[in-house]
């Protein structure tokens, strides 16, 4: 019986001795064994400031190269527009300046509109007509040509011509249009020539004016007068010439270059109004 018992104790303390080494090396026994690596580091361990505090380490590089611009406070910045071209800005300034000049002759003097007139026989223009965009000294900026009736007649009668340089500039006064035939016929000429643009006022056939854009100013450049009636009195450029010399002259003038003509009356089909309201639309467009 006593040996029985000593064999029992043996036998259980060798079980007690065989499960003692087991939890001893980390068995399931032990619940702190299988937690993991990263609690052995401090929890709060700071985060390196920059490149310089990364040393060597693959995963901190990499955490650099992934962090943010430093003083971003974690927030993306607003991607910023790219920022305005000095000729954009220009453009859109002396778009928005021609504009309200636009809109103050409408209000003062109407739309252009074609309508019907007996006195002279045919449709005409009336109310602010002709609009253009022309650049008359060839920079590359637009100058702005208007004519209009102001109530006086039924056709057009007047024009002028503004250019912007850091804001509006008159360029050319409220002045009569051209009438260059012997009755009643107003309208206006350009001539294209050398890059530039000329405006050519002519009165009754015999007074001829050519305007260029010179320092700042729209100045003649060349003039004539002519009167085949009377001998001894045509000159060009203020000097006593022959009628043939005259007409040399302004075809010396003109050579080379193109002329638009544009009438004041008689378009049935109102093309110039057209134009007008396109060139409008334009201008307001490029202010927007």
């Amino acid at each position: 019986m006593k040996k029985a018992v000593s064999l029992i104790l043996c036998a259980m303390m060798i079980i007690a001795l065989l499960t003692g080494c087991v939890n001893k090396g980390g068995g399931s026994g032990d619940k702190r064994s299988q937690q993991t690596k990263i609690f052995d580091e401090p929890e709060d361990s700071p985060e390196p400031d920059g490149p310089e505090d990364a040393g060597d380490s693959t995963n901190r590089k990499k955490a650099d190269k992934d962090k943010k611009d430093p003083g971003s406070s974690g927030i993306k910045k607003k991607p910023t527009q790219p920022p305005v071209q000095e000729s954009d800005r220009n453009e859109a300034d002396w778009a928005v300046a021609y504009l309200n000049v636009i809109d103050k002759l409408i209000e003062k003097y109407g739309e252009g509109i074609m309508k019907e007139n007996a006195f002279y026989g045919d449709s005409c223009m009336s109310g602010v007509g002709v609009v253009r965009l022309i650049d008359f000294d060839g920079n590359g900026t637009y100058e702005l040509y208007c004519a209009y009736s102001n109530g006086e007649s039924p056709l057009l009668n007047k024009q002028v011509i503004y250019g912007y340089d850091n804001g509006l500039i008159t360029l050319m006064e409220e002045r009569d249009v051209s009438n260059p035939g012997t009755d009643v016929s107003p309208s206006v000429t350009f001539l294209s020539k050398f890059g530039k643009v000329f405006l050519v006022q002519v009165n009754q056939i015999v007074d001829g004016k050519y305007y260029a854009l010179e320092n700042g100013r729209l100045q003649v450049v060349f003039e004539y007068y002519y009167d085949f009636w009377e001998e001894g009195i045509n000159s060009v450029n203020g000097t006593p010439v022959t009628e043939d010399e005259v007409m040399y002259a302004i075809s010396e003038m003109e050579a080379g270059g193109d002329l638009e003509h544009i009438d004041f009356y008689g378009d049935d089909e109102g093309s110039e109004i057209t134009k007008t309201w396109e060139t409008i639309v334009k201008i307001w467009e490029l202010a927007q």
